[in-house]
């Protein structure tokens, strides 16, 4: 699983200030969270997703594996937490399984494991006309071909019915006649399906799908008969009448199934394509590209400070950016705050922001900035809301950055976590600053609890795309032009997207070098290109 993106520093910084004038001696039991941490079985397809919120764990399973039946390769938790049932080395994941995790003193969380599996299926005939349907459940399935193909006499190539390697009886290659339905068993391991398959006759035209359109690039779609000739895609904006020719190297056909990713496209203008087979055209389909929009105040130019708190917005009525100097002015320090001098662009009006890792009263607290809110002071930890609404879809982030690090002198972690690093030896090692961007389908700002132990996580199932910067080196007092990939996970439509950046990467540990210093200026999103998909 992926490391998730830390965000105690935030829980440092307020820390910092509210136990200077809220300590008390009524501090009850610490409550010692019941978490799977990693987990593994025979045939699972990369990491499991961990939601230790919703306290789920998610494992996408080859189509071959029996989930009645897996292996369990790893199964880890939290310090000081037991796990009941007990564990067996075979697990049925036929249906989600429930564990229930109990940690001192008597605290009891409960957690439910599900597998997904996909199952390719396909059936392939000469004259087919569009692709095959199933319905797995019911073991049913149907496919077209044209009008001059008789049912009597269909000609199947490809059948894939069930998992990889299971075989069909009888061969597909030898039944011809679908005047009427087919019966097919499918046998893999020890299990068999009875499979109905039927065919119907279509008219034989190309379909235009529909597009998945970016800023700059757009995925085209759609389907043509079989043997209709070498396929391919013509395009214009809707205010032209002049069409052009998708680039051959970009159009993969399998099967019927034709797709190309277009590129060079305007943001934001409206497009016409349509799917082309030989001398035939499929109808028309519309699509508008993303715009290419940037956030307010990604310069870092405009700053305000409202009732004592530093804030880089131009103004507090419709703020896009906070940082943590909300709860951190209770310790009397301001981390994050405007700089005027030292700047990645100069110029009349331009300014930075400055991020410094500080010892506010009893704890360090690092700099940071995120575009979001500053809730509100929770007990020792406060609420948070990560993200703005944006509905287009950036490939990297650019900009500028200074960072001067300094050795990790403060190594405070909380007991009874799991920690990114081993605090017997972090201690003394060369901080690191830490710059990141999320794009999300988010239904709203995304909460963040500390005191309810709720934190910003890369498993997250609504991150949709994400990249990050990490740098323990430095700049040698200069800045430093960087660009950072966002890798997308699927092509959802985003509706949230988050910036941060924080001078000390494990600052929400507690865990830092006082005095790391880190700049940044004149942030942007980039649409040209290509996208970058998560491997």
């Amino acid at each position: 699983m992926k490391e998730k993106v830390p965000m105690r520093w935030l829980t440092a910084m307020l820390l910092a200030g509210v136990v200077a004038g809220c300590i008390k001696n009524d501090i009850p039991y610490p409550r010692l969270l019941g978490k799977i941490t990693a987990f593994e079985v025979q045939g699972q397809l990369g990491e499991a997703v961990i939601d230790s919120v919703a306290r789920t764990v998610t494992v996408d399973m080859v189509d071959t594996a029996v989930l009645s039946s897996l292996r369990l390769l790893r199964f880890e938790l939290s310090d000081h937490a037991t796990v009941s049932p007990a564990l067996d080395s075979i697990i049925d994941l036929s249906t989600p399984k429930t564990y229930t995790l109990t940690t001192w003193p008597d605290q009891s969380y409960e957690w439910t494991i599900t597998a997904t599996q996909t199952v390719e299926r396909y059936i392939r005939v000469q004259n087919q006309v569009g692709e095959a349907e199933f319905n797995a459940d019911e073991h049913y399935a149907l496919f077209y071909v044209t009008f001059e193909q008789p049912l009597e006499s269909v000609t199947i190539t490809d059948m894939k019915l069930g998992p990889s390697n299971s075989v069909i009886e009888p061969d597909p290659a030898v039944v011809h006649d679908f005047s009427i339905a087919q019966r097919f068993t499918v046998k893999y391991r020890d299990v068999e399906e009875l499979w109905t398959v039927v065919a119907y006759q279509k008219e034989s035209t190309l379909e235009t799908g529909a597009a998945d359109a970016w800023a700059t690039v757009a995925y085209l779609s759609g389907t043509i008969p079989a043997g209709a000739g070498e396929a391919g895609f013509r395009y214009r904006t809707s205010s032209s009448d002049q069409w052009n020719d998708v680039p051959p190297s970009a159009v993969k056909v399998e099967g019927t199934a034709v797709s190309a990713l277009l590129e060079g496209l305007q943001p934001g203008t409206e497009y016409v394509y349509r799917i082309c087979a030989g001398t035939e055209e499929g109808p028309e389909v519309t699509f508008t590209t993303e715009q290419a929009l940037q956030m307010p105040n990604m310069s870092f130019d405009a700053w305000n400070t409202t009732d004592g708190v530093v804030y880089p917005n131009a103004t507090q009525a419709d703020p896009w950016w906070d940082s943590g100097n909300t709860g951190a002015r209770l310790g009397g320090k301001t981390p994050t705050s405007q700089e005027t001098s030292f700047l990645a662009v100069s110029g009349e009006g331009k300014s930075a922001a400055r991020l410094e890792t500080v010892n506010a009263i009893i704890a360090m607290a690092g700099g940071n900035v995120f575009s979001g809110h500053f809730g509100s002071v929770q007990g020792l930890g406060a609420e948070v809301f990560f993200g703005r609404p944006f509905e287009t879809r950036p490939l990297r982030l650019t900009g500028y950055y200074s960072y001067a690090p300094k050795a990790i002198d403060n190594v405070k972690p909380p007991q009874n976590v799991t920690l990114p690093f081993d605090r017997n030896t972090i201690g003394g090692r060369m901080d690191r600053c830490h710059i990141f961007v999320y794009v999300t389908a988010w239904d709203g700002p995304y909460r963040v609890n500390t005191t309810e132990h709720r934190y910003l996580d890369i498993n997250d199932p609504g991150v949709i795309g994400y990249g990050e910067l990490i740098d323990s080196v430095g700049t040698g007092g200069q800045y430093r032009q960087f660009s950072i990939d966002i890798k997308y996970r699927d092509n959802r439509k985003p509706t949230y997207c988050a910036v941060v950046a924080v001078a000390s990467q494990y600052a929400d540990f507690f865990t830092g070098g006082i005095g790391s210093l880190m700049y940044v200026d004149e942030f942007a999103f980039d649409y040209d290109g290509i996208p970058v998909w998560e491997e």
